[in-house]
């Protein structure tokens, strides 16, 4: 079952290195630094940014799990992690697949 399919779930537990290498390979340029998954996306004007920023709300609003997020004018760089889990959830790469699944700005 593909990541972007699937729904969050409560309590959900920290993952062991080899999951969350398995799960990294399903994603578009994520990396996994200091427990957490990063990603800088890039646009070309302020308008594009807080587009897609909001798209993301709208995700972890519907996933009821919510990113720190560094905002910028032609930048967006998220971090998903699970503070209650320590770590990295399957929620995480979940809401990460739900963004990368998001239309490409042309």
């Amino acid at each position: 079952m593909s990541l972007n399919t699937e729904s969050c779930v409560q309590a959900a537990s920290k993952l062991d290195a080899l999951a969350v290498e398995m799960l990294c390979t399903e994603l578009d340029d994520w990396f996994v630094v200091n427990d957490s998954l990063e990603k800088t996306f890039r646009f070309r004007s302020f308008y594009e940014t807080m587009a897609f920023t909001n798209a993301v709300a709208f995700i972890a609003h519907q996933h009821n799990h919510h990113p720190d997020i560094q905002l910028s004018f032609s930048r967006c760089k998220l971090t998903w992690n699970t503070h209650s889990a320590n770590g990295l959830t399957r929620n995480d790469f979940i809401c990460a697949a739900c963004v990368d699944a998001l239309p490409k700005a042309s």
